[in-house]
């Protein structure tokens, strides 16, 4: 047998690089894959080469990277055993009218597990891409993949309006804009808001409102304004006296930060001031 007859030719192995898990599908497919789940599985589950055939439209090995896509957005819920359905997410969302949208596509985005540590860091912040990367290398994303993750990070949280994209620099909204306040409330949904990193929601009673206590911790953070809070305290404990008359003065000019003035305004409905 000859040298050439003895070399076997080697097949790559492929397969995943390892590290963290995150979605590797776009939030926008995401959604479109996610409404014809639930057209798909209205009438009951079905099975995955159903759902492969006709929500994700692949086979084998790009269906499931679809198929894991759309379970850790919260989706998509069942097995290979129980058969596959719409979760109640997906429906809330192709239910919801256009105005109620943006804080169940915030649920969406901030339910797989990296993205939410990369907005519970960066929260209220200003940041670079490089950032950005360098955080997802942190919390264990292969190092060929950190900018792939970033940027489906960066297309998900702007269509839910949770980031400003200019250039290279990242805006994050303030984690008190996100909750509670802009998330459907109620006994069914405490759990969610909880798995988006919010800080001790069980403990709030969102029927009677924050206490002091809830406020004074915003008022700790020195990445909201501390004046506006004091005057959000006051405003709390006047809502206790029905006959309590409270005014709330905004001077604009040519100088005033219009990104402080928006977290400033939704503090100040937060509240109930305006």
């Amino acid at each position: 047998m000859t040298a050439k007859e003895k070399k076997v030719r080697q097949m790559p192995k492929g397969g995943r690089k390892g590290g963290a898990v995150f979605p590797r599908v776009t939030f926008q497919d995401a959604l479109g894959y996610a409404r014809k789940l639930v057209s798909k599985t209205h009438v009951g589950a079905q099975p995955r080469d159903v759902i492969l055939s006709g929500v994700v439209g692949a086979k084998a090995g790009i269906g499931n990277v679809r198929l894991s896509a759309l379970k850790q957005y919260g989706f998509l819920k069942g097995d290979t055993k129980s058969k596959f359905s719409a979760d109640e997410l997906a429906k809330q969302i192709v239910a919801a009218p256009p105005e109620e949208l943006r804080p169940l596509y915030s649920q969406a985005i901030l339910k797989p597990t990296i993205f939410k540590r990369l907005f519970e860091t960066f929260h209220s912040d200003t940041v670079t891409k490089a950032k950005l990367k360098q955080r997802a290398a942190d919390l264990n994303v292969h190092p060929e993949e950190t900018e792939t993750c970033v940027e489906l990070y960066l297309s998900g949280m702007t269509i839910a309006g949770l980031v400003t994209v200019e250039g290279d620099r990242v805006t994050h909204v303030c984690d008190s804009s996100v909750v509670p306040g802009n998330f459907p409330v109620g006994e069914n949904n405490i759990g969610s808001l909880e798995d988006i990193g919010a800080n001790d929601l069980s403990e709030v009673d969102f029927n009677e409102g924050l206490g002091p206590d809830a406020l004074a911790s915003i008022e700790e953070d020195d990445r909201c304004d501390a004046n506006l809070v004091s005057s959000a305290l006051s405003i709390n404990a006047s809502r206790l006296d029905p006959r309590a008359v409270f005014n709330v003065n905004v001077t604009l000019d040519s100088s005033l930060d219009i990104d402080k003035l928006q977290k400033q305004l939704e503090l100040l409905k937060r509240f109930g001031a305006i």
